[in-house]
């Protein structure tokens, strides 16, 4: 089984449009690795984290840009 698989069983699955990221690195002339698009993917889920933690300390249950 390859690492990408893996760590997508890991993590639940991709936060994010593969396709969608790759048109965008392709749009600036660049390639991606899939570990990149991994590492990417679980940058968004700590993000998420972290603004569902400081809106549920401020109270809130609504994620508002702020809370990024």
């Amino acid at each position: 089984m390859s690492e990408n698989i893996e760590a997508k069983k890991e993590t639940g699955g991709m936060l994010i449009v593969q396709s969608k990221v790759r048109d965008l690195i392709r749009e600036k002339e660049m390639r991606t690795s899939d570990e990149f698009i991994t590492a990417l993917s679980e940058h968004v889920k700590a993000a998420v984290e972290k603004a569902v933690a400081r809106a549920k300390e401020n109270g809130r249950s609504t994620l508002r840009p702020a809370d990024l």
